[in-house]
């Protein structure tokens, strides 16, 4: 039973990465930004956050991306993948979203400012971070109240 389950993991695993093709380059992912659908310029930004960094030339296309735009998730993508460059000019986009009340993107920003740092050489990689961090520490907005679930009034 057990060997059935891990080779049926495979085949989605494997199936999910043929759909998803060859990877991309770092032009067509740069030219991905400008898609009409929300979710490959999210797929874009996620996939510029490369393990040794954001390639110089996607630096640019980004800051011009995240300045139009609308979609939530894509503009989340957009910051984090700045953050990861460590780029000066992403300092401001991280900071405006940290005091916004929507919860994902004060989360995105958590992230995208954790990486920032960490590019920069601010922090060290395996920092280890408090629970809600940066929020309630000097400078930066409190902790957002916990969400209650009202389902378990039972």
């Amino acid at each position: 039973m057990r060997r059935r389950s891990v080779l049926h993991l495979s085949f989605v695993l494997l199936a999910a990465a043929c759909r998803r093709g060859p990877p991309k380059t770092a032009s067509q992912l740069i030219a991905q930004l400008r898609s009409p659908d929300p979710g490959e310029r999210r797929e874009a930004a996620d996939d510029l956050r490369m393990d040794n960094g954001v390639p110089a030339e996607a630096i640019q296309p980004l800051l011009d991306a995240i300045s139009v735009e609308q979609d939530k998730g894509a503009h989340g993508a957009m910051m984090i993948t700045l953050g990861k460059s460590g780029v000066p000019e992403a300092k401001p986009h991280i900071d405006g979203a940290l005091p916004l009340p929507d919860k994902d993107v004060r989360r995105w920003a958590a992230r995208a400012l954790k990486y920032w740092m960490i590019a920069t050489g601010q922090m060290s990689p395996d920092a280890d971070l408090p629970s809600g961090w940066p929020y309630g520490q000097p400078g930066y907005p409190p902790p957002l109240p916990e969400e209650r679930d009202d389902d378990d009034d039972d």
